[in-house]
């Protein structure tokens, strides 16, 4: 009787067709408010008023629209961070 390699142990080359990873944003990607509002988990209200306000990331408008660079968004977290000593 031959021998059959059970499908789910072979390895199987990577023709595009099953499920890939996702790949990393890099700095150069744009977030919309929503997605941005999202990943600073604050709501999109806030970032309004930041943006009226001259604080908060640096965006640029495309359209009526605010979008932020992935890049600019890391550096104003960054930021952000203070130590105790910076506090008072």
């Amino acid at each position: 009787m031959p021998s059959h390699d059970c499908p789910s142990t072979a390895p199987r080359p990577n023709d595009g067709t099953g499920p890939q990873r996702p790949s990393q944003p890099d700095d150069e990607t744009w977030l919309s408010t929503v997605e941005l509002s999202d990943r600073l988990k604050i709501p999109v209200k806030t970032l309004a008023s930041w943006a009226s306000g001259g604080t908060g990331p640096r965006f640029a408008r495309m359209g009526r629209y605010r979008r932020y660079r992935l890049g600019d968004v890391r550096d104003w977290e960054a930021q952000q961070l203070f130590t105790r000593r910076d506090s008072r």
